[in-house]
């Protein structure tokens, strides 16, 4: 038998073995999924089980891959806690989690210069097995401790997209491969993509009108239909607008109904801007029109939608024919118990 003879029948073998493996029972497919943690202020990562199953020793075996994440860029990002797989799990005792760690970091790439590239990968050293796994089941990895820049925004962090965000090749990324990749029982790429886990918007922390955990902040970071949350350490206080907010996107801003919380719009203009084909619903605020300010539409500004809920507007110059308090040039909705008074 010739050289070749024997490398054909070598890799008829392993072809073989290979879908003996596929059809004994084995993970087929897995995404991506972070979600933050509000009790430990972490943001856990975990691979969901679409496909597949895993009992065997050989088949709950982690074996190489990559989980990547974009950040905003100046975030600080530590790996503060680890869960699965269990080292020296062979026969279900283990209880010492993996070590994952922040193998690969690449910041600010030319490429796409306001986000940070981190790539967390497992140790291989001693193996370590997973419990018995079925599709459907949810497993937490490890959590990741971001410290967001007073610049950047809670929305940006997010999951690294193969296929979309920039390859090794990209200016800047140094030929760092930041592709997300799992694969478990064989070298065989089990890893599908993503699932939108929940990240926080950036909620309203301070009375400023601008800047870190002020409400311009808040609606400039929100993704569409986010909803933007009044911390309740502001529970009777007043934020000044120095100019209006723009209402770019659809968004919600609400606070707790127990509580109080005043909005004063600008001397000069609306508190909101709502563009058209945008939408904001607004919940459970006090809107003050300053005792100065004679322009039209001294709270609101709507071509678009907009939703008031709970609502008590206060404006000093109602029906004295200077202005407006709101301007309609939309879709106006009231719910709940909403007042208009000087």
């Amino acid at each position: 038998m010739n050289s070749k003879s024997v490398i054909s029948l070598i890799l008829c073998f392993i072809y073989i073995l290979i879908l003996s493996t596929e059809s004994s029972g084995q993970v087929t497919e897995v995404k991506y999924m972070v979600k933050f943690n509000e009790s430990t202020e972490l943001y856990d990562c975990y691979v969901v089980i679409i496909a597949g199953s895993a009992t065997t020793t050989q088949h709950r075996t982690q074996m190489s891959s990559q989980y990547s994440v974009v950040v905003p860029t100046g975030s600080i990002v530590t790996l503060p806690q680890t869960y699965l797989p269990l080292q020296n799990n062979q026969n279900y005792g283990g209880t010492v989690p993996s070590l994952w760690s922040l193998a690969n970091q690449i910041l600010h790439p030319a490429v796409q210069p306001n986000s940070d590239f981190y790539g967390i990968a497992p140790s291989l050293v001693p193996a370590s097995h997973y419990n018995n796994i079925t599709a459907g089941d949810t497993l937490k990895l490890f959590s990741l401790s971001i410290e967001v820049p007073q610049g950047g925004c809670k929305s940006s962090i997010r999951l690294f997209q193969n296929g979309i965000d920039p390859p090794a090749a990209a200016p800047g990324m140094g030929g760092g491969d930041f592709s997300n990749g799992f694969t478990i029982g064989s070298p065989i790429q089990r890893y599908k993509g993503n699932f939108n886990g929940w990240i926080p918007a950036d909620g309203v922390l301070n009375q400023a009108d601008s800047g870190f955990g002020s409400l311009r902040k808040a609606v400039f970071c929100a993704r569409e239909n986010e909803y933007i949350l009044v911390e309740d350490s502001l529970s009777g206080k007043t934020i000044q607008l120095l100019s209006p907010i723009l209402i770019d996107k659809n968004i919600n801003v609400v606070r707790s109904p127990n509580q109080e919380f005043n909005i004063v719009a600008p001397i000069a203009g609306s508190a909101f801007v709502i563009l058209q084909n945008k939408s904001l619903y607004i919940k459970n605020l006090n809107l003050l029109a300053p005792h100065n300010s004679i322009s039209q539409s001294r709270i609101f500004t709507n071509n678009g939608k907009l939703t008031v809920h709970n609502v008590d507007i206060i404006d000093p110059k109602l029906g004295q024919g200077a202005g407006s308090s709101i301007t309609n040039l939309g879709e106006l909705i009231y719910e709940g118990s909403n007042t208009i008074s000087d």
